[in-house]
């Protein structure tokens, strides 16, 4: 991520910040994180590539909510916001399969108007949608190799380093302690860097 030193002001209300502040966030490892958010029923409706648009248009319209700390920060509410998203597209479809009522509308608020498009929901001049589909790529082999760890590493990594819950988080929903959470951290990070150079080197001499 991009030093918070390079950034004036709070760039996430910023239109001439956001775009580079996005993508000082990782948006490829944050594809990875959403799409290990996303369970079966809710991959069957959408991509991950669709959420997080949806995360960055809802980021632009509620950027006076957040009190800018960071980059760091800024991407943990990312997060949130992508994780809600998930919860709602699930609750969505299980509403639906129950034959119940319809949950309230949310993200789906976030269209643009029939006589516009996505771009007009974010800052003027922003070319942020259209880098979307560029990050895919990098984030398919970082999935790659992330799901190449053993699973107690993987799950480590995934929770910590993408998802970016805290470490004592982490150990309590795995059910391991604390040192043993930090060494699989620093084994499985180990074992991730090994493996995506590896996939990046194979994908270059494709």
């Amino acid at each position: 991520m991009t030093d918070d030193a390079t950034f004036a002001g709070a760039p996430h209300a910023d239109p001439a910040q956001w775009d580079r502040l996005i993508e000082s966030v990782g948006p490829d490892g944050v594809l990875v994180a959403i799409g290990r958010m996303m369970g079966p029923v809710v991959r069957a409706r959408c991509q991950a590539e669709d959420v997080w648009q949806e995360t960055l248009i809802a980021a632009w319209r509620d950027r006076e909510q957040h009190r800018w700390t960071g980059v760091k920060d800024y991407r943990s509410w990312l997060l949130t916001i992508a994780r809600n998203r998930v919860t709602d597209i699930a609750r969505r479809a299980s509403a639906e399969k129950r034959g119940g009522e319809t949950p309230a509308v949310g993200f789906g608020d976030l269209a643009p108007p029939a006589d516009g498009s996505v771009t007009d929901l974010f800052p003027a001049g922003s070319v942020t949608p259209s880098r979307i589909a560029s990050h895919r790529e990098r984030a398919v082999l970082m999935q790659q190799a992330l799901e190449s760890l053993p699973e107690e590493f993987e799950a480590v990594l995934r929770l910590h380093l993408f998802e970016e819950r805290p470490m004592e988080n982490v150990v309590a929903e795995l059910g391991i302690g604390l040192s043993a959470g930090w060494y699989r951290l620093r084994r499985g990070t180990a074992l991730y860097v090994a493996a995506l150079e590896a996939l990046r080197s194979g994908s270059a001499g494709a």
